[in-house]
């Protein structure tokens, strides 16, 4: 708008004044129209131009880096998820060799080839894998979460 209007507004201007000559005397009120029409390019309107550019710049480089902020968003939630699958994926695995330890270590003990301790600290460390997958399995619904939102799309 700065660049197509090449001149300033015309401008009205209504004015009244009240005046008396001497004292005692009545009041005589005069009001007064005036029109102005602006006719050359002025000073005010280059700075105007060169502000509203200047504005543009500037808004044209907060885009730029926020476009790269997002970007860099969405690579570390990418990153993100790629780290949660690995870890349910070795959480997964983990689970699964206790439980088949676990197993062997309950057919040993009704066999009596191990002993009640031995037997516990397994079934402990089954447990710990159990949780740990869950744990695993909730971070993994956590980064794809986060990926959606990073990607601007609604939660499912």
């Amino acid at each position: 708008m700065a660049s197509t209007q090449s001149r300033a507004n015309p401008e009205l201007t209504l004015l009244q004044t009240r005046d008396r000559s001497a004292r005692g005397e009545p009041s005589n009120g005069t009001v007064t129209l005036g029109l102005r029409f602006p006719l050359g390019s002025s000073d005010r309107n280059r700075a105007t131009v060169a502000s509203a550019g200047a504005d543009q710049t500037e808004a044209e480089v907060a885009l730029v880096l926020e476009r790269e902020r997002l970007q860099a968003d969405q690579r570390s939630a990418q990153a993100g998820l790629a780290a949660a699958r690995a870890v349910l994926d070795a959480a997964t695995e983990r689970a699964r060799l206790a439980l088949e330890t676990r197993g062997f270590f309950d057919k040993a003990f009704r066999l009596g080839e191990t002993d009640l301790p031995t037997r516990l600290r397994v079934e402990l460390e089954a447990g710990q894998a159990q949780r740990e997958l869950a744990r695993a399995r909730i971070d993994l619904s956590l980064a794809i979460a986060t990926l959606r939102q990073r990607l601007g799309l609604l939660p499912e």
